[in-house]
């Protein structure tokens, strides 16, 4: 009788097993892929630049270095400071060439030596002693005054103008000069001893006496900053200051179109003398 009872048991036990809800598999997820958005590069939009006529070179290119009892195969060894061109909208790195020395012959200072226009052209403008410049005179020389080759490099390298430019720095509202076609070079001799005698408008020649070295505007010692740029002719360019609140939005304004802006584009002067004799 207990066997019999002993093989009831075992029988439901394993009726019991092969009743009790099968192994199932390890649940996996595999997850929707995600689509990834692919956003365009942004739009960059720039003033389409006139076509430029490059012209024959002159017959007769003047050039004359700017600094007395210079040539031009010395003035590089009185460079103190050279070119550093910024981006757009940015008035960093250096706008120019600085010239200074302390000793050379019997002179210990470079303050009082006469500038000379480099170029001969029109008198753009004359500055008081603002920041930075100091006593400045700009001039303005077609650009097909200058010898073909000089042309082709700087209109090759005068870079489109974006329509909107990120300005550093609080600029006011700016009024852009009207795009022809013709272009000038524009050379500026800053931090001078004394105001420029020349008024907007005049002539002056190539060699001419502009003024003499100083220490005007934000400068740590006398020297000639020299300055060029590539822009539209005929600019009317306006009393510029920057970097001191008792300036007027004209003049900040006029600073940041000059200097920041991209019509007025920087190149390394030393280009004006490739072509002297």
């Amino acid at each position: 009788m207990k066997k019999a009872l002993l093989v009831v048991l075992v029988l439901l036990l394993n009726a019991c097993q092969q009743m009790a809800s099968p192994t199932l598999p390890p649940a996996t997820f595999t997850p929707e892929p995600t689509a990834t958005a692919t956003l365009p590069p942004p739009e960059v939009t720039s003033t389409p630049l006139p076509t430029v006529a490059i012209t024959p070179t002159p017959q007769v290119y003047e050039v004359c270095c700017p600094l007395e009892e210079e040539t031009f195969e010395s003035l590089p060894l009185i460079l103190i400071n050279p070119l550093k061109i910024p981006a757009f909208g940015q008035d960093d790195g250096h706008h120019g060439l600085d010239f200074a020395y302390f000793q050379r012959g019997e002179r210990t200072s470079i303050q009082e030596i006469e500038i000379y226009a480099a170029l001969p052209g029109i008198i753009s403008l004359t500055m008081e002693n603002n920041i930075p410049y100091g006593f400045t005179v700009i001039i303005e020389t077609p650009l097909t005054a200058l010898p073909e080759s000089v042309q082709t490099t700087l209109i090759d390298g005068y870079l489109p103008i974006p329509e909107e430019v990120a300005y550093r720095g609080a600029c006011p509202e700016i009024s852009p000069p009207t795009l022809t076609g013709e272009y000038s070079v524009y050379h500026l001799y800053a931090h001078m001893e004394e105001l420029p005698e020349h008024q907007p408008g005049a002539s002056v020649k190539c060699g001419q006496l502009l003024g003499t070295v100083g220490n005007s505007g934000r400068s740590s010692n006398p020297h000639l900053h020299f300055e060029t740029r590539l822009g539209p002719s005929g600019a009317d360019l306006a009393d510029m200051a920057f970097y001191d609140i008792s300036y007027t939005d004209q003049q900040r304004a006029a600073y940041c179109l000059w200097r920041m802006s991209g019509y007025f584009q920087l190149f390394d002067p030393f280009l004006l003398f490739d072509g002297a004799e």
